[in-house]
């Protein structure tokens, strides 16, 4: 009888001993997320991060820097997951196998920001590389991120479909992430492209800049964000489900409301 008690014990023993190694290992899931600084500095990957973490018991940090540099941290095994809005990066990637694939999560659009006192140049403009061609021709000031950053990419296909080279006196090079060349255009007055997001979050303090050139029609100011993780990490693959659930869509249309009072984001479908 003693032995079959003392078997019992044992096992009880051995079961609060297991459940307490698992339940601590749920408390030390953390993963580091390089991220493009545009869906960072908008605060959405804040607002809908916590909601995740209460979930799922996985604790996410961010370290929000230009695309390009995004995908150098990721390759040196420095972030567990990637968030970036230039899919060529992403293929490059998928193709030296260090993600499997990557998920369309949420998109805005790209738009042409300058000095309110010049929006009406821009009145008749059909497209944003006649745009472009404007602020060149009149010598204006533009402030390019110049970071190897998806919206720099971007930036300088539009520059191609112009015809034309960005080699003019008024082309500033910040070297910043989104929120400081938007900070810095508004302290010189100049044009810059952004995204439509971060540029509203902060309008509050960008008082001398209006948009002057939105399309939502037009392909090339299409923007639109992916995560993918490191083949290794796979619990990431419950934040790649999280954004694509109905709660997400929900936490995406509760930001535009809060932040913007009509839709910017959009949840991918």
């Amino acid at each position: 009888m003693k032995r079959y008690i003392a078997r019992i014990l044992f096992s009880i023993f051995f079961a609060i001993l297991i459940l307490s190694f698992y339940s601590y290992s749920e408390d030390m899931k953390s993963f580091r997320i390089a991220t493009t600084t545009s869906i960072y500095d908008s605060g959405f990957l804040d607002f809908v991060a916590p909601e995740f973490e209460k979930k799922s018991n996985i604790k996410l940090s961010f370290l929000s820097v230009g695309s390009g540099q995004a995908v150098r941290i990721f390759k040196n095994g420095d972030a567990d997951g990637i968030i970036i809005h230039e899919k060529s990066f992403l293929d490059d990637l998928k193709k030296q196998k260090l993600i499997q694939k990557y998920t369309p999560f949420v998109s805005n659009q790209f738009i042409l920001v300058g000095p309110k006192s010049k929006k009406d140049l821009f009145k008749k403009v059909k497209s944003i590389h006649a745009a472009f061609l404007i602020i060149k021709d009149r010598n204006l000031k533009f402030v390019s991120r110049a970071d190897n950053s998806a919206t720099y990419i971007r930036e300088l296909e539009i520059w191609k479909l112009a015809k034309t080279e960005p080699d003019f006196k008024g082309y500033i090079k910040s070297g910043q992430g989104m929120g400081m060349s938007l900070n810095l255009a508004n302290e010189k007055e100049a044009f810059i492209l952004t995204d439509e997001a971060t540029f509203y979050k902060m309008k509050d303090k960008l008082d001398r800049l209006d948009i002057v050139y939105q399309n939502p029609g037009e392909e090339i100011l299409s923007n639109t964000y992916y995560f993918a993780f490191s083949p290794g990490k796979t619990k990431l693959a419950f934040f790649e489900m999280f954004l694509k659930s109905k709660e997400f869509k929900r936490l995406v249309a509760s930001f535009n409301q809060k932040y913007f009072k009509k839709e910017i984001y959009r949840a991918a479908k």
